[in-house]
């Protein structure tokens, strides 16, 4: 398996001092899938020679396969030398190579590191032992990741952050470098909060950190020696996005990996736990039909320890499945036509661990009606009150919603988009920590009210494609630590005085080329400038100003 260690603990012997002076001469090679095997010839050439401090020959890169085995055969003749052949997939390699490193009888040693069972089993027609290298006990992991994890901490973990620890290190599986790697993520969370929060984002991390980069190349080359039906399972079952995690892998399109159906075999992973299908992006919130679900095949009710469960296209025979997935803590469900309904909010129900809840009708037109749901899971009911993102869309509500949202006295963000029928949106009370706002396509909208002492903390605000705004929001200048605004209200709407605190201003519009964005920020330089010049007039006898 990748990431165990092999190579760790072959390089701590190779590069050992007492170990290097047994030999004479050394090399170490990475095979890997695809290799030459006159390329590999000159790699040994050039690595034998350049830790002897000898000169290497000059027509190397010329010389034909039978000048390389001879030059090969030459310089090892009488010495004694130690060879790594590290990542060896092929089990014809070594009769490839044996010609060129001849048995001397002097002592002499290579050493192959491989994660394929046939390669070890292999006989390579001289006395050879193989090291299994086994996964690491569950406290050696636990102590591994708390001394990645934890630096801050005299590498002990923090009580309140044990489980959610201990279930990283669980998925570890006992592997050297998941363990590292997730360790060092972590090491930048202190909160309980925080790790919840990376916890839960597990593969958009692999995605996207930097840190975790090892574990997805070594999780790719695994990939790519899949046969040709699992890879395509394998596709849909670790898709992240529409193109997937491996996005630079090119043998099978994903991005349009939502008109397909699962392979017919998923449902008999039984242990599975996390299935997501596709994940919604910011440009979702203006266009309705982005937001395609996979199909699934039929008996997905015997998954009977999915957790995780996104974005599934909804029918009959599905909404009526789900009631066997009891231990869902994520539901993300698109497409609900009206006669489904009843039998969702039913099915809901007796989800009594569901934490995340997302519900899309299978019209833009259509009202989702979730009155049957009379008694929502409790892990539900008590996190409506700590809400931090809230995204309402295509809800076309005629009544303020402010005055109910105003409640959720932990919501930092909202996406309101088409969610407004009326023609005016006052922000009166509270929304003490809320930083982000976004208002989309809001056709109906004229104007924007924003009292003073609302949104204290406010940091980015987004008012896009609502056509009858002409001004920006009155009281904007309230916002005193907003940090950006964008939008498509033109310049002439924006009042220079109330957004000069403003460090990032955006405008959007369309030419006959599509959308282009202007930086209007130099408003908040005028200030400065008129600023200078009044200063000039009190100044006297200054002989040069820069």
């Amino acid at each position: 398996m990748g990431g165990s260690g092999k190579t760790t603990l072959i390089a701590k012997t190779y590069n050992c001092e007492i170990v290097k002076r047994h030999f004479e001469c050394s090399a170490w090679i990475t095979v890997s899938q695809t290799y030459s095997i006159e390329d590999l010839f000159k790699s040994f050439i050039r690595q034998f020679y350049e830790a002897a401090n000898e000169t290497i020959p000059l027509d190397l890169a010329t010389m034909s396969y039978r000048e390389l085995v001879e030059t090969l055969v030459n310089y090892l003749e009488r010495k004694r030398y130690i060879v790594v052949l590290d990542d060896v997939w092929d089990t014809e390699l070594w009769n490839k190579i044996k010609v060129a490193l001849l048995n001397s009888w002097h002592g002499c040693r290579v050493i192959i590191t491989t994660r394929m069972d046939d390669v070890a089993a292999k006989s390579f027609e001289v006395g050879s032992n193989v090291h299994h290298i086994k996964a690491m006990e569950e406290n050696e992991a636990w102590t591994l990741f708390c001394v990645k994890a934890f630096p801050w901490n005299a590498r002990r973990c923090p009580q309140e952050l044990e489980d959610l620890a201990k279930d990283v290190v669980e998925k570890c599986q006992g592997l050297p470098l998941a363990v590292v790697s997730s360790g060092g993520l972590f090491s930048t969370k202190r909160s309980e909060l925080e790790w919840k929060t990376t916890y839960n984002s597990l593969n958009l991390e692999l995605n996207n950190n930097n840190m975790l980069k090892p574990i997805k190349s070594i999780l790719l080359l695994s990939y790519n020696d899949l046969p040709y039906r699992m890879k395509h399972c394998f596709l849909h079952c670790c898709t992240v996005d529409g193109r997937g995690i491996y996005r630079e892998y090119q043998g099978i399109d994903t991005r349009r990996i939502a008109d397909r159906y699962l392979p017919n075999g998923i449902v008999n992973l039984k242990n599975l736990q996390y299935l997501v299908s596709n994940q919604l992006k910011d440009e979702a919130y203006d266009d309705f039909n982005r937001m395609i679900g996979t199909r699934f095949p039929p008996k997905m009710n015997t998954l009977n320890n999915l957790q995780v469960f996104g974005y599934v296209e909804a029918n009959s025979i599905v909404v009526k499945e789900i009631r066997s997935l009891t231990q869902l803590v994520i539901l993300e469900i698109v497409n609900i036509e009206g006669s489904d309904e009843e039998d969702l909010c039913l099915e809901i129900q007796n989800m009594r661990l569901l934490r995340r809840l997302y519900v899309k009708a299978a019209k833009k037109d259509g009202i989702l009606c979730l009155d049957a749901l009379k008694s929502p899971p409790p892990f539900l009911e008590f996190l409506v009150l700590n809400l931090r993102h809230l995204g309402l869309n295509w809800s076309r509500l005629t009544n303020d919603p402010l005055s109910h949202l105003e409640a959720l006295r932990n919501l930092r963000c909202l996406y309101l988009g088409k969610a407004y029928e009326e023609l005016h949106l006052e922000f009166k009370n509270a929304f003490g920590s809320l930083e982000i706002l976004g208002i989309f396509d809001c056709q109906n909208l004229h104007s924007i009210t924003i009292d003073k002492g609302v949104m204290p903390g406010h940091k980015e605000l987004v008012i896009r494609s609502c056509r009858m705004m002409k001004e920006v929001a009155t009281g904007i200048k309230y916002l005193t630590k907003l940090q950006e605004l964008r939008g498509t209200i033109e310049p002439s709407g924006v009042d220079r005085p109330n957004v000069q605190h403003i460090p990032k201003i955006t405008y959007y519009y369309k030419t006959s080329k599509g959308w282009s964005i202007r930086n209007l920020s130099s408003f908040q330089t005028h200030k400065g400038r008129r600023a200078l010049v009044e200063a000039t007039r009190t100044l006297r006898k200054v002989p040069c100003l820069l």
